[in-house]
């Protein structure tokens, strides 16, 4: 499982419901998370591997604006490891 995915064709949103509940349900730091990203990933086809990338995006985004949760990304990557 991504940080991201696709709601339809083109669309590409935060899977927040996978995100520890501080952080899934704050919805200034959600937006300012999209606000971020939606310029680097405009456009991209939906592949797996640039889904993979954005993945990594938002971890990255993550881990730095919430730099003093140790731990944080190592957590949210562990997401990778879920299948539904």
């Amino acid at each position: 499982m991504r940080l991201v995915h696709l709601t339809a064709p083109g669309r590409l949103e935060l899977n927040f419901m996978w995100m520890p509940t501080w952080l899934g349900i704050n919805k200034t730091a959600k937006e300012a998370i999209e606000a971020e990203l939606t310029s680097k990933v405009a456009g991209l086809p939906a592949t797996e591997d640039n889904l993979d990338a954005i993945n990594d995006l938002v971890l990255e985004v993550l881990a730095i604006k919430y730099e003093r949760v140790e731990g944080l990304r190592d957590y949210l990557d562990g997401l990778k490891f879920v299948k539904i």
